[in-house]
């Protein structure tokens, strides 16, 4: 079955909302900084994903369409409550001219705490690994 999700990775750059210049940020977003959230993968995967660009970059553009906008806002939700980033932005949509999908993008800029518990998770995720191997 082809799910709405999908269309991200191939309508990006025809979506009026998936390439307009972001103008609080001063210009356009780029392809580092951009999150596209896809009905393949369960929502934790974007979370880990997320922290991870969020690593290299101060600032995370999550996108979604459709039945995927549930995960986006799950996942920024997630990266705000752990302290991690804080939402700048949300910017709906009902997509292009004969598209009537529901588009989402949620701005996300990480935290002056972002290093630290950054850090501090990836320690529990190895601790618990290790453990989880001293059990086999």
């Amino acid at each position: 079955l082809y799910s709405f999700c999908t269309l991200l990775t191939t309508h990006t750059h025809t979506q009026n909302i998936m390439s307009a210049p972001n103008k609080a940020d001063g210009g356009v977003e780029r392809a580092e900084d951009r999150l596209n959230i896809q009905g393949t993968k369960a929502p934790i995967f974007y979370v880990a994903l997320a922290e991870k660009i969020l690593t290299d970059q101060e600032t995370l553009h999550i996108h979604a369409l459709g039945s995927c906008i549930e995960a986006a806002v799950g996942v920024a939700d997630r990266l705000e409550r752990n302290g991690l980033a804080k939402i700048t932005k949300i910017k709906t949509d009902k997509g292009g001219r004969n598209d009537a999908t529901a588009q989402i993008v949620i701005s996300v800029t990480k935290t002056a705490e972002f290093g630290k518990l950054y850090e501090a998770q990836k320690k529990d995720r190895e601790t618990r690994a290790g453990e989880h191997e001293e059990k086999k």
